[in-house]
């Protein structure tokens, strides 16, 4: 509902307006005329054409270009609101009104190649002839027969069939309590309530991780990941240490100490009664007075008596629920993630690490993944080093905050602070409640915008007086054909097309404007995503006729957003839909097309040596991929001794020096106050006061290895990619003699020559396959490298130093009371001018870098094993007398199947041409405007 100002003589002289603009009211005629008379509307409109900073459009690039051509007719929608319901115009059509809602699937989708109608027709098409593999393989009897090659032909065709671009992307959105991030979930999703907000009796916990996964069936699956019971421990011993050292101490502390202390304790009080309920109660006297480990040892045994049971876990040790309606799930996801109002329940979120809620939603099913974060605040330090590495590994992270407070909320601002020290370039924000307008203090605010505020406060006035009168002339022109209610949603749609104008312009000033604050604030960080949007909006017009939701759904900004999303995983999937369409399919076909021959050709003594000397030489060249010392099996020891030669041996003759310049930084912060040093200890090392600034212990402390270690990484990063590039020419070549010899019998042997030339276009797509999933092993070796290097010399609590000194941090923070200066400091100079420091430190990163390498080596081999394994199958088809005679056996279903490979082969080179010109013509369209 939009709020017109009352006409007041005292306005408010807010230099920042706070927006609040709230959807419409559903019938006209329920408000008194007086009161429609109001000015407090979303006037604060503005006119955007009238703001001095308002952006010129964008001149449209090549896929802009092609998506404008596909899909050039303006939207209905836009078109309905601009329009007057002319009585003669409804006279003539008769009565009824399109009460069809927004379908999300309709959307415009994201200006990326993959995306352009061609691309996509050119993958259901592909689709469909895959399907018609498997109708033709399933005619016969023998798809059904164990061992058999139409068995594993139809198998194969099943799976291609199904085909679907791999969820390779995860959109993360961080937020504190009361951002709307729930909400704001629930809109991307399209599911209004699945993620339910925080609430007085209730607040939702927003310490777990919870993602949101596609699967393609109507429930909603919830998965949850706990704890371990070693994790638990540790918390629990973390806990107790910080509850009993206020309890027990309080009164020898000072003031900033026991504040401090305090905060802890209470975390620590709340965690234990959430998780034992009255056992905590009852047991008080125990958590304070009984030796430590005695109370970490029995909150153990209790935290095993609520863990689910061995035999309640699936095989990757999670408990799954099914749920029927969005209902049921999301009760149970809130009394997963929120506290209870009794005071002996226990709840579950001190006991979770990740929740997966598994659903159909149409940005999912784009190959996303969405992950609701909690903050970077969290005092549980277990809790924020599971946030921090997740956002880490995030492909996208969005800090989602309160639009009134963008430009200075601390959450953000932490956010973008953790994205400079680890290196992270993908992170955006997401500004909510960018409805919350209030015109009379914009005019207020906005002194150059007041006499366009006053002149649209004008024409809503008159506007109102119109729409008494169109409400007259509905009712006497009608003349029956409309009912009472198709008249109000008349008269509706002319009063929101009046409002929409107004509303749409004064957001836009209002999102230029703290789009401007959040750029100048971030200024280091260039070309920031921001997004602001308007939940309320989207779930007011949500359910409305399309033709009228469908502009303020876009005004909405979730539309703009969900499209940004779907996006991000654009490229990914079309490599992965070329990859299919190119080369799997035709690698089918060609295997198909083997057997039919198998059966129809010469089956003389002489072609059957034939085959077996061009197979035997096949089999004796693809034996160099398996070798035991072939390079593919080498991968792993190859890397891990040009990583100990060019860095570890480096770090290991530096490691002293290194210590020394640690410890020399940490006697700099002895002289500081008490009062800043123990801020510093209790956010571990990276702090910001007034009289300070803003330092970071961890990078003074190894400021001397990063410096020193980053030529050391540039020349081993390039020796590493040399050597991965020599592996993937080592397998091209093998592969390159493979052809040769398969084109050299064909070109010899006129009986093998029709099957030997069918095998050598197989072999080109097995080829391509291959190459291809190497490249994606390589690139995600090299992230993860990347990742690696930010675990080795970034200073954030993730790192390695980080996690080597958070012992430290946890004992100075423990200190309180007299002489706890002096002895904080101590366990910080120790800590920090260890010897074993920076050995240790070498020692966590060797085992990082030999664990991802031999993942490396693993899938490697098991892509390599895999496409083998089709090859050798088609080999078996020209040399196998069983496969022979099988084909033979039927001569009908054989020469059916031959006609249907034929046909699909050439429906495929269709497909194939299509997804090329489409490609093609956009390279043109950007070495043209290059």
């Amino acid at each position: 509902m939009i709020l017109f100002p009352r006409r007041e003589t005292t306005e408010s002289a807010s230099s920042t307006p706070s927006i609040s603009v709230t959807p419409t009211p559903s019938t006209i005629s329920s408000v008194p005329s007086q009161s429609r008379g109001r000015t407090d509307s979303l006037v604060d409109g503005t006119s955007a054409l009238l703001i001095g900073n308002s952006e010129r459009p964008s001149p449209p690039t090549s896929v802009q270009r092609h998506l404008s051509a596909e899909s050039s007719a303006e939207p209905a929608a836009r078109e309905a609101l601009n329009r007057s319901p002319s009585p003669a115009r409804r006279r003539r059509s008769g009565s009824g009104i399109n009460r069809t809602v927004h379908s999300v699937e309709d959307e415009e989708p994201p200006q990326s190649l993959f995306h352009l109608r061609g691309i996509q027709d050119a993958l259901a098409n592909a689709r469909d002839l895959t399907t018609r593999m498997v109708n033709i393989l399933a005619a016969s009897a023998l798809h059904q027969e164990p061992g058999s090659s139409i068995q594993g032909l139809y198998q194969r065709a099943v799976v291609l069939s199904e085909f679907q671009p791999p969820s390779s992307r995860t959109v993360g959105l961080v937020g504190d309590s009361g951002v709307g991030k729930s909400r704001l979930i629930n809109s991307l999703l399209d599911k209004r309530d699945l993620a339910r907000a925080s609430s007085a009796n209730g607040a939702a916990c927003t310490c777990v991780v919870t993602e949101y996964h596609y699967h393609d069936r109507n429930d909603f699956v919830i998965d949850v990941d706990y704890f371990t019971i070693d994790d638990l421990e540790d918390q629990f011993r973390e806990l107790l240490r910080g509850y009993r050292e206020f309890r027990n101490n309080s009164q020898n502390m000072n003031q900033d100490e026991r504040e401090a202390m305090k905060k802890r304790a209470d975390l620590a009080e709340n965690t234990f009664k959430a998780s034992f309920g009255a056992r905590f109660d009852n047991n008080n006297r125990l958590f304070l007075s009984s030796p430590l480990e005695e109370v970490v040892t029995t909150m153990v045994a209790w935290a095993t008596e609520i863990l689910p049971r061995p035999g309640a876990l699936n095989q990757e040790g999670r408990t799954q629920e099914s749920f029927a309606t969005i209902d049921i799930c999301s009760e149970r996801l809130q009394a997963l993630t929120s506290e209870t109002e009794s005071a002996v329940q226990v709840v579950s979120w001190p006991f979770i690490r990740k929740i997966r809620v598994l659903l159909r939603a149409h940005i999912l099913s784009r190959g996303l993944i969405i992950a609701d974060l909690p903050g970077l605040r969290d005092l549980n330090s277990a809790r924020q080093n599971v946030t921090e590495r997740y956002v880490r590994d995030c492909h996208q992270i969005f800090a989602v905050v309160d639009m009134g407070r963008a430009a200075t909320n601390i959450g953000v601002q932490e956010v973008f602070a953790l994205a400079r020290r680890a290196n992270l370039s993908n992170v955006g924000i997401v500004c909510t409640k960018s409805d919350d307008i209030q015109a009379r203090e914009a005019r207020t605010a906005w002194e150059t915008e007041r006499p366009t505020i006053d002149r649209l406060i004008a024409e809503i006035n008159t506007a109102t007086q119109s729409l008494e009168a169109l409400e007259t002339d509905i009712q006497e022109y009608s003349q029956g054909e409309l009912s009472r209610e198709e008249e109000q949603e008349l008269i509706e749609m002319e009063r929101e097309k009046r409002q929409l104008d107004l509303q749409e312009n004064i957001m836009t000033v209002r999102n230029n404007k703290v789009r401007a604050a959040l750029q100048s604030e971030y200024r280091d960080r260039s070309n920031i995503k921001t997004f602001c949007v308007s939940n309320t909006i989207y779930d007011e017009y949500r359910p409305k006729p399309v033709e009228t939701a469908l502009p303020f759904l876009r005004l909405s900004g979730i539309i703009e957003l969900r499209q940004h999303c779907i996006s991000i995983v654009a490229e990914s999937h079309r490599r992965a839909t070329t990859e299919y369409i190119t080369n799997e399919i035709p690698a089918l076909l060609g295997s198909m097309e083997l057997w039919v021959q198998a059966g129809s050709g010469n089956a003389s003594a002489e072609r059957k040596q034939q085959i077996l000397e061009s197979v035997t030489a096949v089999e004796s060249e693809l034996d160099k991929l398996t070798y035991p010392t072939t390079r593919l099996s080498e991968i792993s020891r190859s890397v891990v001794h040009t990583f100990s030669d060019v860095i570890l041996q480096y770090m290991r003759q530096r490691a002293r020096q290194w210590s020394l310049a640690a410890g020399n930084a940490s006697m700099e912060w002895q002289s500081w106050h008490h009062s800043s040093f123990a801020a510093f200890c209790r956010q571990y090392g990276t702090h910001t006061t007034g009289a300070i600034g803003s330092r970071c212990w961890n990078s003074e402390a190894m400021e001397s290895m990063t410096t020193d270690t980053t030529q050391q990484w540039d020349t081993f990063h390039i020796e590493v990619e040399a050597f991965l590039g020599r592996t993937s020419a080592f397998i091209e070549e093998v592969f390159n003699d493979i052809f040769r010899i398969t084109n050299q019998a064909a070109a010899s042997q006129q009986q093998t020559r029709t099957a030997l030339r069918t095998l050598l276009a197989t072999l080109r797509s097995r080829r391509g396959i291959v190459m291809y999933s190497i490249e994606d092993l390589t690139l995600t070796y090299h992230r993860r490298l990347s990742s690696l290097q930010t675990d080795a010399f970034s200073p954030i609590r993730t790192s390695i130093i980080g996690q080597l000194l958070e012992p430290t941090y946890r004992a100075a923070n423990m200190e309180c009371g007299t002489g706890s200066d002096r002895r904080r400091k101590a366990i910080i100079t120790t800590g920090f001018r260890a010897q074993t420091l920076f050995d240790d430190h070498r020692r966590r990163f060797r085992e990082r870098f030999v664990e991802i390498s031999n993942e490396l080596q693993e899938q490697m081999a098991t892509l390599i094993a895999e496409q083998l394994a089709f090859i050798e199958a088609d080999l078996n088809t020209l040399k196998d007398e069983n496969v022979v005679l099988e084909s033979e056996r039927n001569p009908e279903f054989r020469t059916r199947l031959a006609t249907e490979v034929e046909r699909v082969e050439d429906e495929l080179t269709r497909v194939r041409r299509a997804v090329e010109e489409v490609a093609n013509a956009v390279r043109e369209d950007v070495d043209m405007e290059g």
